[in-house]
């Protein structure tokens, strides 16, 4: 079972996304990708970055634009706007 935003500190919740968005560009991703971690106290281990992560309305990328409030169908269109930037 997922829990979308995790309960963490704030800190912890910068630091996932600062490596999230370091593998991304390390990977040399476009458009978006979901990095998925283990956190253990207060250390971070990051276990894959997916660069096709699910996509139904019930999948981890969505609900956590949602958390975001972004919509699935405006998270769509945002995809699509991504990849035709390049």
């Amino acid at each position: 079972m997922e829990i979308c935003p995790a309960r963490i500190a704030p800190e912890l919740t910068e630091k996932a996304q600062q490596y999230a968005k370091l593998a991304h560009n390390a990977l040399h991703c476009r458009g978006y990708s979901r990095t998925d971690m283990i956190l253990s106290g207060n250390d971070l281990y990051l276990l894959e970055t997916n660069t096709i992560p699910g996509m139904t309305p019930a999948s981890l990328f969505p609900q956590a634009a949602a958390q975001a409030g972004i919509g699935f169908s405006q998270l769509l269109d945002r995809l699509i706007e991504l990849a035709l930037e390049k």
